[in-house]
């Protein structure tokens, strides 16, 4: 294996099992090693750091995967999906199919973003090591799991930060257009081959619950819907009347179906772009018990950081005028670059401009499937609060 050389007082973080090593920190190669390649990584002086995957075009040179020496590197791909296994089987019960198997960094395989729905994998690649592995990935996928399909997309960044073009494709079986999964007991009809990321948003499982938990006799507004998790849970704790709103007309035509599979009142459905549509509902009186904000990812990169605190402000402040009084708020954030307190500053704005107190009640985060890494801050990019609004 080839062997990639730290500068001095650049191994720190590495030795640490922070798992993403800058090209400023990399002072060479014993003989350079080709895009994706695993390599093996030492300190100046030489001594063992990790193992890494390596990048000829992104700003992450190396990607560190296992700090043990003696990593049988022929096996890691089987080994790691079966501890990915294992930790979920911890926690994901037979009322739910439908569940993240692999998440990157977290689960020490960088790359690899897997989700099982209801014996399908659909699987995203996110780097070039991604894609030279892939074919041990099958194996491993297909000899731990023996699933009835794995259906391969490209993460955006590969492209734009890896300079590769992959076409998504079906890489083992027969991937239908949609299966239905379980989750909560719920039946959703998801998509893994054209819905958005992987074909549905598994990260916010526990949080679904978490806020149907207050909807009994309320009036819901559910902004940013998608395919209806927040406002199927709700209907089934008891909400009154629920107004599902989304950019998307095949997102609404899902959430529909996803209604009627589970024998649930269709709830009144809005296709607008939703700061446009809450703008519009300022000029109305009518107000709701719980509002619940769950936009896509508003800060990419970390330029984009500012604009998206701003987004927040507004959209918060929108939807905090629409709750009537001693009602919830639920508001969320999937952008990894903007850190919780800034969130939360960003709300609490809101709530000056909008003339509202709040109280928050609840601390949310992504659900157990998408496990945080202590070593690696970055891997907590969802979070969320319940928040009570007078």
């Amino acid at each position: 294996m080839k062997t990639s050389i730290l500068k001095k007082q650049k191994h720190k973080l590495a030795a640490n099992r922070n798992p993403w090593v800058f090209s400023g920190s990399v002072y060479g190669f014993d003989t350079v090693p080709e895009n994706g390649e695993a390599v093996r990584v030492e300190d100046f002086d030489r001594n063992f750091i990790a193992y890494g995957f390596f990048s000829s075009e992104s700003a992450i040179t190396l990607r560190l995967f296992s700090w043990d020496e003696n990593e049988d590197f022929d096996s890691v791909f089987e080994r790691r999906i079966e501890d990915s296994l294992n930790a979920r089987k911890v926690f994901i019960h037979d009322d739910t199919d439908g569940y993240r198997l692999m998440f990157s960094e977290s689960d020490f395989l960088p790359g690899y973003v897997a989700d099982c729905y209801a014996g399908h994998i659909s699987l995203q690649v996110n780097t070039a090591s991604a894609v030279k592995y892939l074919p041990q990935m099958k194996e491993a996928l297909i000899k731990t799991l023996n699933p009835l399909s794995i259906y391969v997309r490209p993460a955006e960044e590969l492209l734009k930060k890896e300079k590769i073009r992959f076409p998504e494709h079906c890489l083992h079986g027969e991937t239908p257009e949609s299966i239905i999964i379980k989750e909560n007991g719920l039946k959703i009809s998801a998509s893994p081959m054209s819905g958005q990321k992987t074909g549905y948003y598994f990260d916010q499982r526990e949080n679904r619950l978490a806020v149907a938990a207050y909807a009994h006799g309320r009036s819901v507004l559910d902004c940013f819907c998608y395919t209806g998790g927040f406002s199927m849970n709700c209907a089934v704790k008891g909400a009154k009347q629920i107004i599902s709103a989304d950019s998307s007309a095949d997102a609404l035509n899902n959430l529909k179906t996803n209604f009627a599979m589970n024998s649930l009142t269709e709830p009144e459905t809005v296709k607008a772009d939703i700061f446009e549509y809450l703008r519009h509902r300022q000029n109305d009186t009518a107000q709701h018990g719980i509002v619940i904000l769950d936009p896509p990812k508003l800060a990419k990169s970390q330029q984009d950081v500012d604009s998206a605190l701003r987004a927040y402000k507004d959209l918060n402040m929108l939807g905090m005028k629409k709750v009537e009084k001693n009602g919830i708020l639920a508001s969320f954030s999937c952008s990894g670059r903007v850190k919780r307190e800034d969130f939360i500053k960003s709300v609490s704005w809101a709530a000056k401009d909008a003339g509202k107190n709040i109280r928050i009640i609840e601390n949310l985060s992504q659900a157990k499937d998408h496990p945080i890494s202590p070593f690696f801050p970055e891997s907590e990019y969802l979070k969320g609060i319940i928040a009570i609004v007078s």
